[in-house]
């Protein structure tokens, strides 16, 4: 067995693993217990593709004649699949930033406490903080853009906010920034159908700031302090 196909059956084994603990942690009907069932389901499946693949390509080699158009049809097939893992899995990462961001502190799931120790580091807080301040840039530079690739409303509505955006960046690049916060700051920057960065309302979009200022700021529970001790070690 290569080290490739070793690997792959790990992070499904690993995935099954994660989709069953999820279930008995947060319950079957748990938005994260869903997505991370539809995404170990769809790894399976990816998987069980991949070796049909694999089989069909020993047989090319030994010269079987139906066999390179069942690697055709084979590969085809393992590419959807592939490509529907990769839509679950981001939509896996993207309820794990909602409960994070949710202040859920005592969930113990390794999805969880790998997401948490990756918004904890800090090279993806000063990507945040970069991508926000880039919005504010754009949101002030708006008017000398021509209209088709201005910002969207609620974008240029920054331009009205540039203290809380200072105040929350100065935050997310403190050693003491909270998980919570910084998971909020995922949201606000890539959910396209909640965030109020979107809407194009300012005060909306003015206490959403004000929000994620005051859990980055919060005194940080136990769990949030262990998991940054990690990330540094």
């Amino acid at each position: 067995m290569t080290a490739l196909p070793r690997r792959a059956a790990g992070l499904v084994r690993r995935s099954t693993e994660e989709k069953r603990a999820a279930e008995r942690i947060l319950g079957r009907g748990h938005p994260l217990a869903r997505a991370l069932a539809r995404e170990s389901m769809l790894a399976n499946q990816s998987l069980a593709v991949a070796a049909a693949v694999l089989m069909g390509v020993v047989a090319v080699l030994v010269h079987v004649d139906i066999a390179p158009l069942a690697v055709v049809v084979g590969g085809a097939v393992g590419s959807v699949f592939v490509f529907a893992w990769a839509l679950a899995h981001a939509t896996t990462r993207a309820r794990t930033w909602d409960l994070i961001a949710a202040g859920d502190d005592g969930v113990v799931l390794g999805v969880v406490v790998r997401e948490r120790s990756r918004l904890a580091s800090r090279k993806e807080r000063e990507r945040l903080a970069r991508s926000l301040e880039s919005c504010l840039l754009d949101a002030q530079r708006s008017g000398l853009i021509v209209p088709a690739w201005r910002p969207l409303p609620g974008v240029e509505a920054l331009r009205h906010l540039a203290p809380e955006v200072a105040r929350v960046t100065a935050l997310l690049r403190a050693d003491h920034a909270r998980v919570q916060g910084v998971a909020s700051t995922v949201l606000l920057l890539t959910d396209g159908v909640d965030s109020p960065l979107y809407g194009g309302d300012v005060e909306r979009l003015r206490e959403e700031l004000n929000r994620i200022r005051y859990q980055l700021e919060a005194p940080r529970p136990r769990a949030d302090s262990e998991t940054v001790e990690r990330a540094a070690a």
